[in-house]
């Protein structure tokens, strides 16, 4: 059995979503939810011109009541992020899951309905340990307070070698399709939920704090193994500088242990050293992508090491931390708020709440200064 594949994410979940109009074609007679259009433009990653319209809006009803899959086409410049992503809605509790969309083999396996959790159970891991390599398993620990409906809910919790997090998922109720998502409300805000999150969250670690003048929140979720993430930094640097005490910068490592074998090591190495001094992870950051190149697996801890010896740092408290259970917990406290937040490739950057990726030269600067004015990008 495998799962309907068209894309892979950079996190390593690979999912994809099958049936529907053909891509590219739209309906005329189709009706535009402003709605659903409005929460897909603020959920995904802001690029300049971009439009945003309906090809497809499916209702299926199941015994716990009705989901639409709704399909929008973005369209911009950036063949990236231009494509088609799905949002499934649950109409019984207003529930919307924006993400990578699957379709299960569940009806063709004969089960009752009611084996449908036993059924994941069985066949996630086993489909994406043999697909992908990955080590998960599946939790039905639901939110408190949150209420049966058409969409089911559940969490992934992943193996990353050092430990688990847990990433957002859930199932139609009717077996038919896995949404890789976190629910928000249909009718919310997730850029106003994203910053309030980070507000709240331990897990961003301010490392250019800012003062009561500043107007703009920089979190940027990276990877100190990824190439892109070092060569976007010179220009968030340069807007950082740039704006003074007007913008604050907070740092959440997201490795992408799939492909990068010593993305954790270092991450935990940037825990610890943020919880001594947040202000020295820009530099520590900016010492691992000059060695990028030359450093593997057994030169991490060294590395720290020599930076929290050069750097008057407690090395004490810097090895009761690392690779220990502190930092282990918080940066999978770190990747879980980046599957939350809906983060599936790194660099990520959020802006005030508002999703960014690949930020180019000619545009990322006026954005951050049209954020600080209070303006809407």
């Amino acid at each position: 059995m495998k799962l309907v594949t068209k894309m892979v994410c950079a996190t390593g979940l690979l999912i994809g979503m099958a049936g529907g109009i053909a891509e590219g074609a739209v309906d005329p007679l189709l009706k535009q939810d402003p709605e659903v259009l409005r929460f897909v433009e603020r959920s995904l990653a802001w690029y300049p011109a971009s439009t945003f319209t309906v090809v497809a809006d499916d209702r299926s009803q199941t015994p716990s009541g009705s989901y639409r899959v709704v399909r929008v086409a973005r369209s911009c410049d950036n063949p990236v992020l231009a494509g088609e992503p799905s949002v499934v809605v649950d109409e019984v509790t207003g529930q919307a899951y924006l993400g990578s969309v699957g379709e299960l083999p569940f009806e063709q396996t004969g089960v009752a309905p009611r084996s449908l959790r036993s059924f994941l159970e069985g066949f996630l891991p086993e489909v994406l340990d043999r697909n992908m390599n990955m080590k998960v398993r599946v939790s039905w620990d639901l939110p408190e307070g949150a209420k049966p409906g058409a969409v089911i809910p559940f969490t992934l919790m992943i193996d990353t070698g050092y430990g688990e997090f847990p990433k957002p998922t859930a199932v139609t109720s009717d077996g038919r399709l896995l949404v890789m998502a976190a629910g928000l409300p249909l009718s919310g805000d997730p850029v106003a939920i994203r910053r309030a999150l980070f507000a709240s969250s331990d897990a961003v670690v301010w490392d250019h704090p800012g003062s009561a003048k500043t107007t703009v929140e920089i979190v940027e979720f990276s990877d100190l193994e990824c190439p892109a993430c070092k060569a976007k930094w010179p220009l968030i640097e340069k807007v950082i500088e740039g704006n003074g005490d007007r913008v604050r910068h907070g740092m959440v490592s997201f490795p992408l242990t799939g492909i990068h074998p010593w993305a954790f090591r270092a991450s935990s190495a940037t825990w610890c050293i943020g919880e001594q001094q947040a202000e020295q992870l820009i530099p520590f950051k900016e010492l691992f992508y000059d060695l990028q190149r030359e450093m593997e697996v057994g030169l991490v801890t060294p590395t720290s090491m020599d930076f929290v010896a050069g750097n008057g740092l407690d090395e004490t408290s810097f090895r009761s931390c690392y690779l220990r259970q502190p930092s282990l917990d918080g940066v999978h406290r770190q990747l879980a708020i980046g599957h939350v937040v809906g983060v599936n490739a790194t660099p990520t950057y959020f802006v005030n709440g508002w999703m960014v990726q690949m930020p180019q030269e000619e545009w990322f600067s006026d954005l951050v200064a049209r954020l600080s004015r209070g303006e809407e990008p």
